[in-house]
């Protein structure tokens, strides 16, 4: 045996929703042999190394299913502003200057904070390409610092009037396959099947039809997975209606035989849904990724999480890019999704705290069509494991604990992070690399990417009391 947890207060959410005083899970390798009461387990199994839960909750790997860790980077460059001010003033200029170094060390700072925070497994979406070859550079990150990473990479293939990108970064349309093939081609199923490369495009307004249905043909084709942002703000859909005879992005794609929603696909957002886009996305099985932090920043409107789940639609959770949220902390996302479905509705019990872990482990596993390998604790599922210290001032009396995860708990009582059965956060501090030296160099690119792209005077904004 190599792994031994025992004394833990274990969350299984598995079908029985287990929670186990005095628990223990026994690991071999990458993978979960055996759960169950710690005296039981200490009878039957050995171990290598033995970690002592004691006071400790015990749970799957939080799974952050919508990132873009190149945005590290821009962290608060576009504070206060909305989504059709913030990309083309902030993030699209300073895309057109991004290099191979940017891009890896952003990854591997934004990782960091995920895995400091419980996220064992993220997809990120890679799409601003002044140059060809950047989205290499996540996927290095990913398995250099030891995070289970599924690269969703996107790209632009058209320019409307009212989200204009710069030039550079509107590519042809076959060359964005063509991109993303060769990334699948060289990096899918690598490190022990730790990473994986998906198509990610990147909007409707972004991508014109030929791309979508070459996206979804193409990862029909590989046996991968898409993302896309859908309805993310009242402006953009209601500019796509005026120019779409009255339809919705989704019920365009739908009404037009667009080969594009499915099980296959994760919509990003999906904020301005009405009753018929719902009805679509529940039809079709098209699964969510919901983004409340991000939401909000950008005051882009509250997702409809519980009509959803009504519905039976897969919602699952992301933390979205460190410009719009502006952090990748797990635990601040699954108190911000609890909170403002109850504010939005006007109704405490709009969604409950143990609902909110489902959708960060298991659920956020569905949507990333993984549930059969990740997102509880089971005999045969990978080893992607938490302990979070429950003896914590912000968290003691413990009483419910998995209600005071979702609402007490925060990053730093996070103490152990396994991800493939190997430790990768003890303590609360990273083991695979040294984190002064990836904080020291984000810091140094960062600096250069500022200058270049001529963005200083983002940095040296006044204080602001008031928007103009």
């Amino acid at each position: 045996m190599n792994i031994l947890i025992k004394n833990g207060y274990v969350i299984t959410v598995d079908p029985k929703r287990r929670m186990i005083k005095d628990g223990a899970i026994v690991i071999e390798g990458n993978k979960i042999v055996a759960i169950g009461k710690t005296d039981d387990i200490q009878k039957k199994y050995k171990a290598e190394e033995v970690i002592d839960a004691k006071n400790m909750a015990v749970l799957p790997g939080l799974i952050n299913t919508h990132t873009h860790l190149f945005q590290v980077l821009l962290r608060s460059l576009g504070d206060d502003m909305k989504l059709f001010d913030w990309w083309p003033k902030m993030v699209g200029p300073a895309s057109v200057h991004l290099k191979k170094e940017d891009v890896y060390w952003s990854a591997l700072t934004g990782s960091l904070e995920l895995l400091k925070s419980g996220c064992t497994t993220t997809m990120d979406n890679y799409y601003p390409h002044p140059v060809w070859g950047l989205t290499d550079e996540c996927l290095k990150a990913f398995i250099k610092i030891g995070i289970r990473g599924i690269e969703a990479v996107g790209g632009t293939d058209k320019s409307e009037p009212y989200f204009p990108p710069p030039e550079v970064l509107v590519k042809n349309t076959d060359d964005i396959i063509r991109e993303i093939v060769r990334l699948i081609k060289k990096w899918n199923g690598k490190a022990n099947d730790r990473v994986h490369v998906w198509f990610g495009c990147g909007a409707p307004f972004a991508n014109t039809d030929e791309l979508v249905e070459k996206e979804h043909d193409n990862a029909e084709k590989y046996g991968v997975g898409m993302c896309d942002h859908l309805h993310e703000t009242q402006d953009e859909v209601n500019q796509w209606k005026k120019e779409n005879g009255g339809l919705t992005p989704i019920q365009y794609y739908y009404k037009k035989g667009i080969r594009f929603l499915g099980s296959n696909l994760v919509g990003i957002h999906c904020v301005w849904m009405d009753d018929e886009d719902l009805k679509i996305m529940a039809k079709t099985d098209t699964k969510v990724s919901h983004n409340p932090v991000s939401n909000m920043y950008l005051a882009s409107g509250v997702c409809p999480v519980p009509k959803m789940l009504d519905m039976g639609i897969t919602v699952s959770l992301g933390v979205d890019g460190p410009a719009s949220n502006n952090d990748q902390d797990m635990f601040e996302l699954m108190k911000s999704t609890a909170l403002l479905q109850k504010v939005a509705t006007c109704n405490p019990t709009a969604i409950t705290a143990e609902k909110v872990l489902e959708l960060a482990t298991i659920d956020g596993a569905r949507a990333l069509r993984m549930e059969k390998e990740i997102g509880s604790i089971e005999p045969g599922k990978k080893a992607d494991i938490i302990l979070v210290d429950l003896k914590a001032a912000n968290i003691a009396p413990v009483n419910r604990v998995a209600s005071q995860l979702v609402y007490c708990a925060k990053s730093s009582n996070v103490h152990t992070v396994i991800v493939d059965g190997k430790v990768v956060i003890r303590k609360g501090s990273l083991r695979t690399m040294k984190e002064e030296e990836i904080l020291k160099n984000v810091q140094e690119t960062t600096d250069k990417l500022v200058e270049r792209a001529g963005m200083t005077k983002l940095r040296e904004r006044p204080w602001i009391t008031k928007v103009q």
